[in-house]
């Protein structure tokens, strides 16, 4: 194995020994001996990483267990100045990551880690310097985005991963892409910049929780098959949308934070059908939660406040249920625009600058029992054709 670039610091050892607590199993490395405690250090072994910026020239693919724990991610850093990931993990093995930072130092397009096999734990690491094939920009709708290099973690196959207090930043596609059939754990990270926070693709599921993805395109992308369990995530400031779900998603997003986008806080395209629940979307440029083209699903005790177009936006042929939901202080509550179908019971729209709810000549939804009052020109507006299909009962 090729010896370590070596880069010391007060207290650290440069002279190529190494140090195995024997009562503990437990390995002590420095930047200059840490590739060879890598290769001496049996499977399992517990090797500690003390302060210093630890530089490899390649991939270090692990092929059987091992622990490696930092100094806290301020202090012990380890990086790759080669291309491809940092780390690779396969073949079983199980790895697990704490307290460090690991980061690309090239302008190569690849990912930070990489897992496609075994167990992967990380606590309180921060993944940084990923590149893509492209110099990332602002998509304008989710349509312009899918899965590519620069991740700071990408997970598939049958990997079994727990994510926990870890942060990725400096990411040009973005931090955490799931492949696969992949479900794994993801808790209490942030995401900062790129083109999507978190992906999930394939037909991944798993869940992410307590999250904050903000500063990216799109804070949390579902693609594919996929259908995670989001709940309780902030997606706040990214360009275009706090949570997006295309083709043919689904899942549940439940209780999360999206807020203060530049379009939408919610955006549900194509044939994906999510269900919605007591998320907050305030503030967002257009509206808080967008239905386009065949999308549906259910939306449930949702509030949808300050969209400048609409609370919800239904339009092209999209079809939701919408109940319960809190629609207040927007251009209009509920917009239906195009072939926008589905139903709304028992939501508030008040309050708002425009409308209740808009109608448009070939939108054909079910309305039923919904609180227009308060509205500034009016409760419905309804341009619809008289053989839309639509039925307006008491709202």
């Amino acid at each position: 194995m090729l010896p370590a670039t070596p880069t010391t610091h007060p207290g650290d050892d440069a002279g190529g020994q190494f140090e195995e607590h024997p009562l503990t199993g437990e390995w002590s490395a420095s930047p200059a001996t840490f590739l060879e405690v890598l290769a001496e250090a049996p499977p399992g072994a517990t090797i500690e990483l003390g302060a210093g910026v630890y530089r490899i020239p390649a991939t270090i693919n692990f092929r059987r267990h091992a622990f490696l724990i930092g100094a806290g991610s301020t202090r012990t850093r380890l990086e790759s100045t080669g291309p491809g990931p940092v780390l690779r993990l396969a073949e079983s093995a199980a790895l697990a990551l704490r307290d460090l930072t690991i980061a690309v130092v090239n302008d190569a397009p690849g990912n930070v880690i990489e897992a496609t096999d075994g167990a992967l734990i990380m606590e309180r690491v921060r993944v940084t310097g990923a590149r893509g094939r492209r110099n990332t920009s602002t998509p304008d709708t989710p349509d312009d985005t899918s899965p590519e290099p620069g991740y700071g973690l990408v997970v598939g196959g049958a990997v079994w991963a727990t994510i926990t207090s870890c942060q990725f930043d400096g990411n040009e596609a973005g931090g955490i892409c799931v492949r696969d059939a992949c479900a794994p754990t993801i808790v209490d990270i942030q995401t900062e910049g790129g083109t999507a926070g978190v992906v999930f693709s394939g037909q991944s599921a798993g869940a992410l929780t307590r999250s904050r993805c903000i500063g990216s395109a799109i804070g949390i992308l579902v693609l594919d098959r996929a259908r995670p369990v989001l709940d309780a995530n902030t997606c706040r400031a990214n360009t275009h949308t706090g949570i997006a779900y295309r083709l043919l998603a689904t899942g549940l997003a439940r209780a999360n934070d999206c807020s203060d986008n530049g379009s939408a806080g919610i955006w549900v395209g194509d044939a994906a059908t999510p269900t919605l629940e007591s998320n907050q979307c305030r503030g967002n440029r257009t509206a808080g939660i967008v239905y386009r083209r065949a999308s549906g699903g259910i939306a449930v005790g949702n509030s949808c406040t300050g969209g400048a177009i609409a609370g919800i936006w239904i339009g092209e042929g999209a079809c939701p249920e919408l109940e319960s939901n809190r629609c207040e202080a927007n251009g209009t509550g509920l917009s239906y625009t195009e072939f926008g179908a589905g139903s709304a019971r028992g939501n508030i729209c008040a309050a708002n600058s425009l409308f209740g709810i808009s109608v448009s000549v070939l939108a054909s939804p079910v309305l039923e029992a919904n609180d227009l009052s308060g509205n500034v020109l009016g409760t419905i507006v309804d341009n619809r054709m008289p053989d839309s299909g639509a039925l307006i009962v008491p709202n």
